[in-house]
């Protein structure tokens, strides 16, 4: 790093900060809590280790599509109290949903708070073809995940659970998919690092570019995203896991949508939102097992639709005193 000064210092202390509320509000490894796959201790081992290692191995794509884009810097520069007013307004509703256990998007809520300091220019400060692009993305994913989880279901419950003789041969299945299902939750949990952190340090980084080494920052914000899991995620990885019943069998077909997409998501620099694609599965599978409705599910679905106008709005109401201090 070079030409630091006492703002950008600030700038990646909120970025730290924010990788923490992120990490806080991160239930990737919550069907194999659910499943009885790990207990928490193995869990969050593993989610450390994921963590780190995807922040700073597949942050950087992402980081740069948030950095710029949907913000039209044309009419709304990218100056330190519109990057600040982003960072902090971020924060403010991670840190309110993890304590009341809401599997939000980190995604959503940044993108939020960045449509609303565009507003502040009008509509022609939010870089529409770049919005439009992701919203296809956003909507799509979720779908795609519930959609495929309920097809493997069925796919696996004819072919295989159904062809079993006897509990040893249950048993035996059901431990070669719990393997599997390890696998596929870590090959997730590096995916959903590198693109969660990124919304941690994106719009510092498009604020200041060749200011800031982003490597540097993506091994400090995925040290605090593996922290806020170890902290303060347990009672969200419990939540998230109890929705519907779980093995590992059934696990594994809640997982794998969302291991591929978000994988592929983060190499092609898409921020994408784990929490939705994981959730929307895991609703599939209830769906596709006729399990009893969750009436928790409609307050996360409509968590999720709020998580936009909340943070834009929060982004709004913070910009004149930031920007009135600065």
């Amino acid at each position: 790093m070079s030409n630091i000064t006492p703002i950008i210092i600030a700038f990646i202390i909120i970025s730290i900060i924010i990788a923490f509320a992120i990490g806080a509000n991160d239930e990737t490894f919550a069907v194999t809590y659910g499943s009885r796959t790990l207990t928490m201790k193995q869990i969050l081992i593993l989610a450390t280790i994921f963590a780190i290692a995807g922040a700073v191995l597949l942050g950087e794509a992402v980081s740069k599509t948030v950095g710029k884009g949907v913000l039209n810097a044309d009419v709304v520069p990218l100056t330190e109290a519109v990057t600040i007013t982003v960072l902090i307004s971020t924060i403010i509703w991670l840190i309110l949903s993890s304590a009341l256990g809401l599997p939000i998007s980190t995604t959503h809520a940044t993108i939020g708070s960045i449509i609303g300091v565009g507003l502040l220019g009008g509509m022609a400060g939010i870089g529409w073809p770049k919005l439009i692009e992701l919203s296809i993305w956003w909507v799509l994913s979720p779908i795609i995940g519930y959609v495929i989880t309920f097809i493997t279901y069925k796919l696996l419950h004819k072919y295989v659970i159904n062809k079993l003789n006897g509990f040893q041969q249950f048993e035996r299945t059901e431990k070669v998919f719990a393997i599997i299902l390890l696998a596929v939750i870590c090959w997730t949990a590096f995916s959903r690092s590198g693109n969660d952190v990124s919304n941690s340090v994106g719009i510092v980084v498009g604020a200041t570019e060749g200011t800031i080494e982003i490597g540097a920052l993506l091994i400090l914000t995925g040290l605090s995203f593996a922290a806020g899991i170890v902290v303060l995620a347990r009672p969200l990885i419990k939540n998230v896991g109890t929705i519907t019943e779980l093995r590992p069998s059934t696990a594994f077909a809640a997982q794998v949508p969302t291991a591929i997409i978000l994988f592929f998501g983060t190499i092609f620099g898409i921020p994408l939102s784990g929490s939705h694609m994981l959730v929307a599965s895991l609703i599939g599978l209830g769906k596709a097992q006729h399990a009893p409705k969750n009436k928790g599910n409609m307050k996360i679905v409509l968590i999720w639709f709020l998580t936009f106008p909340i943070a834009a709005l929060l982004a709004i109401v913070l910009y004149f005193p930031i920007d009135a201090f600065i």
